[in-house]
């Protein structure tokens, strides 16, 4: 029960910062990524190249499902906030399949990043701070759901899997009537930017490091970033609300 307790109390604390913990992760994997100089990782320049374009569609999955989650979420449950809570408990649509959608679209964004990356010690890092943080983070959230919702909750325990998703719903219906568009896209436009932006820097990085940046290569990625920046530009003015005030 202590051991419980405790592990709890560690995921109370790593949701409230699960924005920051990742930092210094990614800053000694970025270290590791420039002490290479873009070497080619296990596979060689074939596999090599063929992993970005796999990373990239990986990472646009993991997208896909946070935002398809995210736009069907009612309000009330933790989102981004900085204290675990739930108003409802979340167990249709995308819920009715896994019971963290959006851990496995995070999942999906990382281990993108990941491929692009086609490093053994950033696959080792990467994936064990991951599944690190989540071990306590997931533990937490249950404990809390436990609490909150009681035998339904257990149900669903019962009925979902953690992380590989079943094939039929366990519980049928949407968890609203329509999809929300624009809470997804303001729920979502600070995580695009920041991985989609990664992944162009990644993929400059290796083409810098080997010598392989061409001037027409490096003004498609710089056109890249450019279209990310500014969609996030004007999906934060949505946010605020500046543009539907108009």
């Amino acid at each position: 029960m202590a051991s419980q307790s405790s592990t709890v109390g560690v995921g109370n604390v790593l949701f409230r910062f699960r924005s920051f913990t990742p930092v210094p992760v990614i800053a000694v994997l970025a270290w590791q990524l420039w002490r290479t100089r873009g070497a080619y990782g296990p596979g060689g320049p074939t596999v090599d190249a063929a992993l970005d374009g796999l990373g990239l569609l990986v990472a646009l999955a993991g997208q896909a499902l946070r935002f398809y989650t995210l736009g069907q979420v009612r309000d009330g449950t933790s989102g981004q906030d900085p204290v675990i809570q739930a108003s409802t408990l979340n167990n249709r649509g995308p819920y009715a399949h896994v019971r963290n959608p959006l851990y496995v679209g995070n999942l999906g964004i990382c281990l993108g990043l990941m491929l692009i990356a086609n490093d053994p010690w950033v696959y080792l890092g990467g994936l064990a701070f991951f599944f690190g943080e989540y071990h306590f983070i997931i533990r937490a959230e249950e404990s809390f759901l436990r609490q909150r919702f009681g035998a339904p909750y257990e149900d669903f325990l019962q009925k979902v899997p953690r992380w590989l998703p079943r094939l039929t719903p366990a519980y049928p219906g949407a968890l609203r009537n329509g999809f929300d568009v624009g809470r997804a896209l303001k729920k979502e436009h600070n995580p695009f930017a920041a991985w989609a932006s990664g992944a162009v820097l990644l993929l400059g990085w290796e083409l810098y490091a080997r010598g392989q940046l061409s001037s027409g290569t490096l003004a498609l990625l710089v056109t890249a970033e450019a279209a990310v920046l500014v969609s996030f530009a004007v999906l934060k003015v949505y946010k605020r609300g500046w543009l539907r005030a108009r």
